[in-house]
């Protein structure tokens, strides 16, 4: 019997030995900005067990942002794309058909066509192309297709997932440790970005918010002069608030204002729908040696270019900086796969001498003049001309993160945003400590003076406790928050609860005239019940909270429930062991409880 209780206690010093090398990363790991090293044995250890407790964005500082996402534009996208497939296969099918195709509502297209007899082209075979289109016939010669409603649904859903994955696949490339990013009601985002420093907030909020729709369209050279200056006319010369005004650069007429919103809402209602105005930044400098930017100056103009795209970035293979031998500028350089080099190729050969736009979203990235067919499948974006060096290999690199991990599924507009200081940070951790020391010496002064030695077990059980929910923490990688220490303060006073209640349950037993084995016995089996009973309960509401809750309320549940399972563990069988042992080898005449 006494060489069980022996093995018992071996098991409980193995679990403590675990559970301290789960958190020597996170030990001897040094804080960031420290200017310390990390010991030469750690990267050894780290191929064992690499894992760090996680500090939370209350507790280190950061960036917390929300997303909406715009999942109706990933439907229209996606019906787009089934109308100019299905009118490739009409024409295809019967090339003197002659047809319209109509959009209405969220996913409806109507194909009419004149001859009332080309709608058998719309047969079975044709249809099984677009399983996710139900037909129903319309009088004169007309034909509707819906788009399934649970197919919506998943495209939606799909938009959502993957823009997730897309921003991950950013913020990584950023540089962040332990972003969390996840999604929060139906159609939104919610990015949170521990450890961001405040100089890097704006490069995070411009990669994260970045759509990324990458274009190639042709500059309407024809009716570029004729259409800005027809649009000049409209410009309120009397309104001091307006910084709209024509402008004629290079010999090109254009209209240009201080911000891209001002010209956005200049040209609404003017552009007729083949064609597409477009936005460039063009940035000047109070010193440009320190690359102070002149934001009174600096302006935004325009460009004229039709909207029919004739490629997009979804051909693209790889996107990398490089550097042009004649300006020694760093430019973005692209390579299509097999399909867009042919289109590529096709593009530059049909349009030899016409200057093709390549768009990034609404903006103007570059221009050229086509001198030549590229057959390739190589091509390049020229960054903003008016900035300084460093300005354009920053953009540069930027956007070779957002072309390589792809375009977001739809646009995504912040909701909120909020930003906690390194400093303030700090304070919290230091209140949090603070609020941990304070309880857990309240709480262990208790246990000694009403228990005396059964206090010392306790005592010795909570300490265990507390460093199981650490490795707890660090195991699944979950983050440790302020309101997680709250639950940690908690589970504290949940755990002596349990010795408590078992305590007087032993207590009674003594009275009774019951030995201390006996007493032991019979207190830890008559408690068991109400201990498991009160823990079960709030293990239950920790579930819902880590279900439905999210940040903080989710960072509170975790930390709870990992604290109610290690309370019990070592509230129960722990201090079991502990007074079987010393029963088996001490045969103590009375307990000190």
């Amino acid at each position: 019997m006494q060489r069980a209780s022996i093995v018992k206690m071996g098991m409980i010093a193995v679990l403590a030995l675990l559970a301290v090398g789960a958190l020597i990363p996170t030990i001897f790991t040094p804080k960031k900005d420290s200017g310390e090293q990390a010991p030469a044995w750690l990267a050894s250890y780290d191929k064992v067990w690499s894992k760090r407790l996680n500090l939370g964005l209350d507790l280190q500082g950061g960036l917390l942002l929300q997303y909406k996402v715009e999942v109706e534009k990933a439907v229209r996208d996606k019906v787009d794309r089934i109308d100019e497939d299905l009118t490739r296969r009409l024409k295809d099918k019967d090339p003197t058909a002659k047809f319209t195709t109509s959009r209405e509502g969220l996913g409806t297209v109507y194909v009419k066509f004149e001859d009332k007899s080309k709608v058998a082209l719309l047969d079975e075979d044709m249809l099984n192309y677009f399983p996710n289109m139900l037909r129903s016939d319309m009088p004169d010669g007309q034909v509707r297709l819906d788009m399934d409603q649970q197919y919506i649904e998943q495209t939606q859903d799909y938009a959502i997932e993957q823009a997730i994955g897309t921003i991950r696949e950013r913020v990584d490339a950023l540089g962040v440790a332990e972003p969390d990013i996840k999604k929060s009601g139906k159609n939104d985002i919610v990015v949170q970005l521990p450890g961001l420093g405040d100089q890097d907030f704006g490069r995070a909020k411009k990669l994260i918010g970045t759509t990324a729709q990458l274009e190639f369209k042709m500059v309407d050279e024809a009716g570029f002069s004729a259409f800005f200056t027809e649009v000049a006319g409209g410009i309120k010369t009397d309104d001091p608030t307006s910084t709209v005004e024509f402008t004629t650069e290079n010999g090109q007429p254009s209209i240009k204002a201080r911000t891209k919103d001002e010209l956005k809402k200049f040209f609404e209602g003017k552009v007729p729908e083949d064609k597409q105005v477009v936005y460039e930044q063009v940035v000047l400098y109070v010193d440009k040696a320190k690359e102070i930017v002149d934001e009174e100056k600096s302006y935004w103009r325009t460009s004229l270019v039709f909207s029919r795209t004739e490629l997009t970035g979804e051909y693209i293979t790889t996107a990398q900086i490089s550097t042009d031998n004649r300006t020694n500028k760093p430019y973005v350089s692209l390579t299509f796969d097999s399909t867009g080099a042919d289109l590529f190729g096709k593009i530059t050969t049909e349009n030899v001498g016409k200057r093709f736009a390549v768009l990034l979203d609404d903006e103007l990235k570059s221009d050229p003049v086509i001198n030549e067919p590229i057959p390739g499948g190589r091509a390049q974006i020229s960054m903003g001309g008016y900035k300084s060096y460093n300005e354009i290999f920053a953009e540069a690199k930027d956007l070779t993160i957002v072309l390589r991990h792809g375009a977001l599924p739809a646009p995504i507009h912040k909701e909120f945003e909020t930003s906690v200081g390194p400093s303030l940070g700090a304070d919290s951790i230091k209140r949090g400590q603070m609020s941990l020391a304070v309880a857990s010496f309240l709480v262990i002064g208790f246990m000694l003076m009403y228990y005396k030695g059964g206090g010392v077990i306790a005592n010795f059980a909570l300490v265990l406790n507390i460093l199981f929910i650490m490795a707890g923490l660090t195991a699944i990688s979950a983050t440790l928050t302020l309101p997680g220490i709250a639950g940690i303060i908690l589970t504290i006073g949940m755990a002596v609860d349990a010795n408590v209640i078992i305590f007087e349950r032993v207590r009674e037993e003594i009275r009774l005239g019951k030995g201390p084995k006996a007493a032991i016995e019979a207190g830890y089996g008559k408690a068991l019940s109400a201990v498991l009973d009160a823990n079960i309960t709030t293990g239950i509401a920790a579930v819902v909270l880590m279900q439905y809750g999210s940040g903080p309320i989710r960072g509170f549940a975790v930390t709870l429930l990992i604290g109610i399972i290690a309370s019990v563990f070592t509230a129960v069988v722990v201090t079991r062991m502990i007074y079987d042992f010393i029963n088996e080898r001490y045969k103590p005449a009375t307990l000190s409880i």
